[in-house]
């Protein structure tokens, strides 16, 4: 859905009543609704990314930043190579077998300690319409992609298929038009024009905190994944 069909929509949602907000208002409480999105959100994206060796990879411009990283391909560990596993897929730990998976869970500690395991830094882009860079370290060998899974930036004159994202941007763009039309019905009601002004701006703002709220409560997820 893009903004001029949302601006329709939000007429639509008025009538029979004709407002007294003009079309290029509507228009900038839709972008100050998007902006709010895009500032305050954690909605999950999730994108894969062709990894050629390169320690460096500019992101799409619709992640504004990155809670994990993951490569196509992990190490395989020294008991997936021993024949009984490989045959069988089980294994009798015997001493000589105990000794690996005791060396080698004690090289993978040392191999963390100093610095030696997967790890990426994502540098945000002070521009929106460009995307921030991926640097990564100690990938895999037999990777040739990454998966990221970062929050989501609405960008200009997208159209906007999601239906939460789309569910909360008509809503909270509404809840917006409600607040400016109720100030401006209240300033006709000092000239002696009796109408619901003030209604409608108690109600637009306690509709704007409500979906605030919700916004914030959907992004819970991006904390607690980052605690890992």
């Amino acid at each position: 859905m893009t903004k001029a069909q949302i601006r329709d929509w939000i007429i639509n949602e008025f009538r029979p009543v004709k407002l007294a907000t003009p079309p290029s208002v509507i228009d900038q409480q839709i972008d100050n609704a998007i902006r709010y999105f895009n500032t305050h959100s954690a909605y999950k994206i999730a994108r894969m990314y062709d990894y050629n060796k390169q320690s460096a990879i500019q992101l799409g411009p619709e992640i504004k930043t990155v809670v994990q990283c993951y490569p196509s391909t992990m190490e395989k560990t020294v008991l997936s190579s021993h024949p009984m596993w490989a045959l069988l897929g089980l294994l009798t730990l015997d001493r000589y077998t105990a000794d690996i998976m005791l060396l080698y869970h004690t090289f993978g500690g040392y191999s963390i300690y100093v610095g030696h395991d997967f790890r990426w830094k994502f540098i945000r882009s002070e521009s929106p319409v460009e995307g921030g860079w991926l640097y990564v370290q100690e990938v895999p060998r037999e990777a040739d992609k990454l998966a990221v899974i970062g929050l989501k930036r609405i960008l200009s004159n997208e159209d906007i298929k999601d239906e939460f994202i789309l569910d909360w941007i008509l809503k909270y763009s509404k809840a917006l038009v409600k607040v400016i039309e109720g100030n401006t019905l209240r300033k006709a009601q000092i000239i002696g024009i009796q109408n619901d002004g003030e209604d409608l701006v108690s109600e637009g703002k306690q509709e704007v905190e409500k979906l605030q709220k919700k916004l914030k409560q959907e992004g819970l997820w991006a904390v607690l994944a980052k605690r890992r």
